[in-house]
């Protein structure tokens, strides 16, 4: 995926004390709805989250979509689609290139 500049060390989402490694990008694959809650759980410590989606229904990815919106919104992160069903979450003052 994407690397981390020089500046970008520090997370304003992650707690003081344990700083994410920023030079990796995590992927999950949740298969239901309880699943999303590692996505968050992994978004809100600082650590950048592509959310892969493709094995599950519209009907299904609907919801997990729409609670990671609220969470990028309520974290004042940022939410790109990068493909159809995969959506990378990037949380507050992180930075990726490239």
């Amino acid at each position: 995926m994407g690397t981390i500049g020089p500046d970008e060390h520090e997370s304003a989402g992650a707690p003081s004390g344990s700083r994410p490694d920023l030079r990796l990008v995590k992927t999950l694959r949740p298969q239901e709805y309880d699943e999303v809650l590692h996505v968050g759980h992994i978004f809100r410590k600082g650590q950048p989250v592509v959310m892969d989606l493709t094995g599950m229904s519209d009907a299904e990815a609907t919801p997990l979509v729409d609670f990671a919106a609220g969470l990028v919104f309520g974290r004042r992160g940022d939410m790109d689609r990068i493909a159809h069903k995969v959506f990378l979450l990037v949380p507050p003052g992180v930075a990726l290139s490239a």
